[in-house]
């Protein structure tokens, strides 16, 4: 009984944390000089939204598209301006070495990256232009 009542109130929780607030963003990397962005799979794009201290993350996947998530799976991101980087996938053996950036590393920051969205209430469709490095 008590594991049923602390998961009410957990749900409860994660309700009021405004995941129904999110909007759906469903996103499209592309290279400015017209390379395939296949390369950046398993990138990270992240979005941060401005004046609060909450920010989402998607995938870069092979054909170039990401989703993001905030609260949870694929659930978007809460509705206002954006600040977006760009960061490379964690090396899975830490004593190799990284290997060569396929975007420019300003995108790696907020603030550095000069990518900003507006996501608006209802789906949202993004596309990030981006320069190699």
């Amino acid at each position: 009984m008590k594991f049923f009542v602390a998961m009410i109130v957990g749900l409860a929780v994660l309700a009021g944390c405004g995941g129904s607030a999110t909007a759906p963003v469903n996103g499209k990397v592309k290279l400015k000089n017209g390379s395939d962005a296949g390369v950046l799979a398993g990138y990270s794009v992240s979005f941060e939204l401005e004046g609060a201290k909450t920010s989402g993350i998607g995938e870069i996947q092979p054909d170039g598209s990401f989703k993001i998530s905030t609260f949870g799976a694929d659930d978007g991101a809460l509705p206002g301006k954006h600040r977006v980087a760009i960061s490379p996938p964690l090396s899975p053996d830490p004593d190799k070495p990284m290997p060569k950036p396929k975007v420019a590393a300003k995108y790696s920051g907020f603030v550095t990256s000069g990518l900003v969205v507006e996501i608006k209430p209802g789906k949202n469709d993004v596309v990030l232009e981006v320069e190699g490095p």
